[in-house]
């Protein structure tokens, strides 16, 4: 045991001695200079861990290293509590003693070092594992084994060779009958496995073998294999062919870099097989003296320092002439983590933001930590990992100073580097020590002369936040009143509510007055000030505003632990875990799924926490991800993992197959490789079946990498039938059918030259031409090779020869738009024959596998800031309700001013962005796109907007109000000129309002010319708070005034200014009750009117027929009864009438009657999204039991006089024959109210597709308003307590009605529709007559109408049924006459 500590312990020295020669990566302030490394020992062995470093320090007055502090931790993570701890023990020199290492007692593990400099903060050591030696798994299957003369035998020793420790050494011996093996090298061979292999076995090889493994002091056999040899006359049928078979094929295997690999591979058959071995496909070339593949034993592949290349599918193929067999494994090269850049030290600034560099490469990619002094950082708000390996800190704290590491790990080892963060006050530019820096950091302030302290800026004015988002907002400000033009650049400096750390943001120019805060959180309240730099110090900071960004839906987080794997060719597993974040229940999850990173995106919905993906292409890479639903929708996607599906046989034979007689005694095969869908996988080679008319088959195979291959050997004159099939890793594909070619008699004839190849094809490229071509006619002549020459407008420039055997080749490295000639001929001893010529032009480009494209953005808009300044922002539709970016996607803005044709570009990640630099006053068009991988979605309708005038003045100053104390209800406004202006002022205009969230042009305006700065304003509200802001016009100015404002100033009146102000009127009535009264009046006086009216209507004519005269009343026996109003109402129907063309049927203006409007079906058209109804006025309001939508606006086609403009309403006109009978009249004048119609009714055109009606209700050359006939305008103007039962009167019979059947009339006949229908419109409704013109509309817009199913409105109406029959029975009892 001694002895092992002392061997240990030297070891150990030399890997410190390798260690101190190689130069240290990382910080300079505190670094290693001994690291820990792995140790396995046997159970019971003591350990030493060795560990130490420098950190910088003073001795003397001079800077020098001084040792750092050490502690370790243990394999829990946590620090070593040394003291107490019998097992281990920490020396004066910080290494860590290990005296007795046992199983079971929390000491085998990672164990890691950490050094500690006060000042300057601490860093951890790569783990050093700790491990007790285990003795490999040994062969325990007794196995009997039956071989025949001149085979070879293959006998296992240990297993699970995947499982060896590193740096653990093994030595096998073999017995034979219990005796000691000696091996005869010529035949025998032991695997680095330890695994035997006898080659031409013989007889005097029988017998029990089994192997001693010792590893240290340990020993063990394995069990007994027996070998038995037959006799070939005692085996029937061993004369005949056997395909091969393997006694052992390669295993996958998974390597470090520059470690060796040997794949086992043994195979017997009859013959015996051929071995030969294949990656990718492609046979590997053994023979070449610096290759790094040999054969070792009878066919197994060794490779000696193994590089990342190496990688890939490895097949060993055995064949004969009865078949071809493969064997595939597959290896895998790791490279441990290497720096490409290691981190730095840096000095900053507080509030500034940091990016700490770290890239590191490795196989797998190496996984990359943070920590900051031995602690691992976790991503957060402020301290962010980019692109998964930069640490980019925000709003920098005094307390973020220390030491950062970055650390990458993967399978194959880890590496560290650290770095020092010195964080100083603003203003202090010193590099030295923290004294030094704090000794110099009392600001840049305190040191400036009284003169500069005068020209520092104020504070800047007006921070208002512009557009606010749920994750960035839009500042904007004024420049400060004084010193604004030593003003060089803005710094804007926001947090978050409740937290020290504060960002900042700098902009480019004193120009720039507004700026774009990205990468806010939703829902969250921050703080935001702005400070006005100069050359020579900064300004005072503006008062802090605070801004709470828009809250998001609560969606679910991402799954977390996302993975998945292969389970066919056809199918994939995906598992993950429930988010961390669920807002709620999960409803489902979607997973989805895509082709390479181009195919169209595909979906499987799953409610448990796993899924399997079916129907999937063989050997594909698909890109996954899985996002969560709640009730809220669709939430953050997980990570986007990579899986491929196994491959498979081959689905279809190779293409283009042709065979051509060589020789008498040679066929050469042609043939082209399956279709790229075709494959299902790599193809790995051909196999060629090939028989002798009807005599058994044999077999060849080859590379993957070869398009032809030549059958020799055989017959002559004989008739040959080949087929050939495809092979993956996983078998053969289908053979193609069975081609037939007859050998020749004789041998080829050399005596005169070959003819003309008989056809060329050419494909071209961007760079390369392809030929494929057929053999001349003559095929008794022998050909040597094929001479290929080409040149750019002649040929044979260059030449080229080729195999007589090929019938494809590819001329590389052309040039793109290029016309070349192409020559071929073929030659042999005697000469060459006669060429055929072409001529081809190469492409300009490649052509594209045009990927699928991504959806467009929507609701793109442009927001004009400023001069120079547009923020445009948009919706991506494929994200969730949140629009948060978590993958690699980027978006590109398109932008330049309307109608040139050039363009400008810029690229995001956010879903908004502020474009800066624009030219003032000019319209730009933007468009926008998104961009992932190799997939773009198309751009997006463009949006057009207009950079404000660079006006040439600055805002007024210093506005102020308050009361004329002389003159109380006034109050006076003044101000300051601007202080920057270009030409002369010509005035000022003054907005006020109550409410500043209406736009400018809604507020009051005060405009007058002259350059005075004060304005007496009077007439406002009592006890109101009134906002000012004052703008100033120039003679610079032209079109619209976009001046600046000045700042915005509120007042609230008082009592007595209000009725001061006041025009009042006699006996203390003021306007407000004037306008009471009027209102009082006006309806008692409206009143009045309709009780007369309704008196004067309920009068009976003498002239009446008897069956006018019919009552309707309830007690009438024998008097049939006024229709059921529920029942009826959807059988009513108008039908066919021709209307008169100069007599207009009067109307009595009843007030059950003048509501009985015909209602047309509104047009339903469904959309996705909402119209909004400007003024905020319901775009259709009814209370009828038909809940339908109505469009006023089909019913009329309204003139307008300069005067009035005023909404027609129809009214329906009855006959005596039949009173359902209606026609109407469009194109109505307002003379018509009062005025014969004189041109009759009006045809039914496109103009007026529902033909003509008249807008009077009565005629009138036999009355006026007076004698109970009201107009349409008074009729649409009254309320009637029936809703939507308005039943009409039938006209008196006094008056007769001619009917023209030669003039055209429309009948409108609206399906299950009630003619007692109230209108859907009332004169207080706001509706498309009121606009102004006429609207044409085609008779497909009035469609079928369903009955309301709605039970609320059905209640409603119910409830009042009662009353209303009772007000109806009356209405309908009289005839009514005007």
């Amino acid at each position: 045991m001694r002895r092992t500590t002392i061997l240990m312990w030297l070891l150990d020295i030399c890997l410190i001695q390798l260690q101190l020669l190689q130069p240290s990566i990382g910080s300079q302030a505190l670094s290693f200079t001994l690291e820990p490394q792995d140790a396995v020992v046997p159970e019971g062995h003591s350990v030493l861990l060795q560990c130490s470093g420098s950190a910088p320090g003073r001795g003397k007055g001079k800077a020098m290293l001084t040792p750092a502090a050490v502690r370790w931790r243990g394999p829990d993570g946590q620090d070593l509590g040394i003291v107490g701890d019998t097992f281990r023990t920490q020396l004066k020199n910080g290494s860590l003693y290990i005296s007795s290492v046992e199983e079971n007692r929390g000491l085998t593990g990672a164990y890691q070092c950490l050094l500690t400099a006060d000042g300057v903060g601490s860093v951890l050591s790569r783990p050093a594992l700790v491990a007790i030696a285990r003795q490999p798994d040994l062969n325990q299957d007794f196995i009997e084994t039956y071989l025949l003369p001149g085979q070879t035998a293959y006998f296992r020793c240990m297993v699970g060779e995947a499982s060896w420790q590193e740096g653990v050494r093994h030595s096998v011996q073999w017995f034979r009958d219990d005796m000691p093996l000696p091996l005869d090298k010529l035949r025998m061979v032991v695997l680095p496995n330890g695994a035997l292999e006898i080659d031409e076995v013989g007889a005097s090889d029988r017998g029990a073998y089994q192997c001693n493994v010792t590893s240290g002091s340990v020993s063990r056999l394995s069990s007994k294999t027996n070998l038995n040899i037959k006799k070939a006359s005692e085996v029937p049928g061993s004369d005949h062919a056997v395909a091969p078979s393997f006694l052992v094929g390669p295993s996958p295997k998974t390597v470090r870099e520059g470690d060796t690999v040997t794949l086992d591979c043994v195979a017997n058959g009859v013959p015996k097989p051929q071995i030969k071995w294949l990656r990718n496909g492609e046979e590997l070339d053994l023979n070449d003296l610096d290759s790094r593949f040999s054969i070792i034993g009878t066919g197994s592949l060794q490779i000696s320092s193994a590089e990342d290349i190496d990688s890939g599918n490895y097949q060993c193929r055995a064949s004969n002439t009865v078949d071809s067999l493969d064997a595939q494994a597959t290896v895998q090269v790791q490279v441990p983590p290497k720096f490409i850049q290691a981190p730095r030290d840096k000095t900053a600034h507080e509030k500034e933001e940091l990016e700490l560099e770290c890239a590191i490469r490795g196989k797998p990619k190496p996984i990359i930590r943070w920590l900051k002094n031995g602690d691992l950082i976790t991503p957060n708000d402020y301290m962010q990992l980019v692109a998964d390996h930069n640490l980019r800190i925000l709003g920098l704290l005094h307390s973020d100073a220390g030491m950062f590491q970055c650390v990458g790990t993967n399978a194959a080892g880890s590496v560290q580097a650290a770095a020092r963060l010195r964080v100083v006050p603003p203003g202090d530019i010193s590099e030295q020590e923290d004294n030094v820096a704090g000794a110099a950091g009392s600001g840049n302030v305190k040191s400036l002369g009284s003169g500069l302290l005068a020209r520092l800026p104020s504070q800047p004015r007006d921070l208002a936040a512009q557009i606010v988002k749920p994750r960035f907002v839009t500042l904007s400000w004024v420049e400060p009143l004084q010193n604004a033009g030593e003003v060089v650049y803005y710094t804007v400096y926001y947090k978050m509510n409740n937290s020290e750390r504060e960002q900042k943001m700098v902009t480019k120019s004193h120009d720039d007055l507004q700026v774009n805060i990205q990468s806010l959180l939703p829902g969250r309240t921050y703080q935001f000030r702005v400070v006005a730099s100069t050359n020579f110090g900064s300004g005072e900071s503006s008062a802090p505003l605070e801004v709470s960004t828009q809250p998001e839906v609560n969606i679910a987080g991402p799954p977390r632990n996302f993975e998945g794997h292969a389970r066919s060719h056809s199918e994939i597993y995906v598992r993950w875990e429930e988010p961390a974040v669920t807002n709620g229940e999960i409803l489902k999850y979607r997973v989805y799924y895509s082709e390479n990173e181009s195919g169209a995106d595909l979906y499987h919905d799953s409610t448990t926490m796993d899924a399997l993906l079916t129907e999937l292409r063989a050997y594909t890479d698909y890109v996954i991800s899985v996002v969560p639903f709640n009730r809220n929708g669709m939430g953050d996607p997980s990570a986007e993992i990579k899986v491929k599906t196994y491959s498979s046989t081959p689905s279809e034979p190779p293409n283009n197959v042709t065979l051509e007689v060589t020789s008498s005694s040679s066929i050469t095969v042609h043939w082209e490789p399956p279709a790229e869908e075709d494959r299902n996988g790599q193809i790995t080679g051909y196999k060629i079946r090939y028989r002798k008319f009807k005599d058994a088959p044999q077999v060849k195979s080859t590379p993957a990498n070869i398009r032809y291959f030549e059958l020799s050997g055989l017959d002559r004159s004989a008739e040959y039938q080949v087929k050939i099939a495809a092979m993956t890793v996983n078998g053969s594909g289908p053979f193609t059918e069975w081609y037939r070619v007859n050998t020749l008699e004789n041998d080829l004839d050399e005596t005169q030259v070959p003819g003309k190849p008989i056809w060329i094809n050419i494909q071209p490229g961007a760079e390369n031409i392809g030929l494929h071509w057929g053999p001349p006619q003559q095929p008794e002549i022998k050909i040597r090779n094929y001479v290929l020459g080409w040149g750019r407008g002649i040929p044979d420039e260059n030449t080229i020869e080729l195999k007589e055997t090929e019938r494809y080749h590819v001329l590389k490295n052309l040039e793109s738009n290029t016309e070349y000639v192409v020559s071929l001929r073929a030659r042999n001893v005697k000469g060459d024959g006669p060429p055929i010529y072409d001529n081809i032009k190469t492409r300009d480009e490649e052509p594209i596998d045009v990927p699928v494209p991504l959806e467009v953005p929507v609701g793109l808009r442009a927001i004009t800031m400023s001069s120079s300044s547009i923020v445009v922002y948009w919706i991506d539709t494929m994200l969730n309700k949140n629009q948060h970016v978590t993958d690699n996607r980027h978006y590109t803005i398109s932008y330049g001013i309307t109608g040139s044709s050039r363009y400008r570009y810029h690229n995001t990640t956010d879903l908004n962005c502020m474009i800066n630099d624009l030219r003032p006053n000019t319209q730009y068009e933007f468009a926008v796109k998104v961009v992932k991988g190799r997939r773009e979605s198309a751009w997006s309708m463009s949006v057009l907007n207009s950079t404000y005038q660079n006006v040439p003045v600055t805002p007024p100053r210093e506005v102020t109000v308050r009361l004329d104390e002389e003159n109380p209800p006034t109050v006076i406004i003044q101000w300051m000129p601007p202080k920057h202006t270009v030409g002369q002022i010509t005035g000022y205009n003054i907005y006020y309002t109550t409410d500043t969230t209406k736009r400018d042009r809604d507020w009051s305006i005060e405009a007058f010319a002259g350059e005075e700065t004060m304005l007496m304003l009077s007439n406002l509200k009592p006890y109101t708070t009134y906002y000012f802001k004052v703008q100033a016009r120039t003679t610079k100015q032209q079109g619209n005034n976009n001046a600046p404002f000045s700042a915005l100033v509120s007042y609230t009146t008082t009592a007595a200014v209000i009725m001061q102000e006041a025009d009042t009127i006699a006996k203390g009535i003021d306007n407000e009750k004037l306008l009471y009264i009027i209102i009082g009046v006006t309806a008692v006086v409206l009143l009045a009117v309709l009780f007369g009216i309704l008196l004067l209507c309920r009068r009976k004519p003498q002239s009446s027929p008897e069956h006018t005269k019919k009552s309707y009343q309830k007690n009438n026996v024998g008097v049939p009864k006024p229709p059921d109003l529920w029942i009826h109402h959807d059988q009513m129907e108008l039908k066919n009438i021709d209307k008169g063309l100069h007599t207009v049927t009067p109307v009595c203006s009843d007030g059950a009657s003048s509501s009985g409007a015909l209602t047309l079906p509104r047009s339903v058209v469904h959309s996705e999204y909402e119209v909004e109804t400007p003024g905020g006025v319901p775009g259709h309001v009814t209370n009828s039991l038909d809940k339908r939508s109505y469009v006023p606006g089909y019913m009329t086609a309204t003139s307008m006089n300069s005067t009035m403009e005023r909404p027609q309403y129809p009214r329906t006109q009855y006959n005596h024959q039949n009173r359902s009978h209606m026609t109407m009249e469009t194109g109505l004048s307002q003379q018509s109210l009062s005025q014969p119609n004189q041109n009759g009714s009006l045809a039914q055109t496109p103009e007026h597709p529902y033909g003509g009606y008249d807008a009077n209700f009565c005629n009138a050359g036999n009355g006026a308003a007076g004698n109970g006939c009201v107009s349409t305008i008074e009729s649409a103007k009254r309320g009637h307590p029936l809703k939507s039962f308005s039943v009409p009167g039938p006209p008196p019979t006094g008056v007769a009605t001619p009917i023209n059947k030669h003039t055209p009339a429309v009948t409108i006949r609206p399906q299950n529709q009630s003619p007692y229908k109230k209108p859907s419109f009332s004169a207080a409704t706001p509706n498309r007559l009121q606009g102004g013109g006429s609207v044409a509309h085609s008779t497909d817009e009035i469609q079928r109408l369903a009955p309301s199913t709605s039970t609320e409105e059905l209640n409603q109406e119910m409830a009042n049924l009662e009353g209303l029959m009772k007000d109806l029975s009356a209405i309908t009892a009289n005839e009514f006459e005007c």
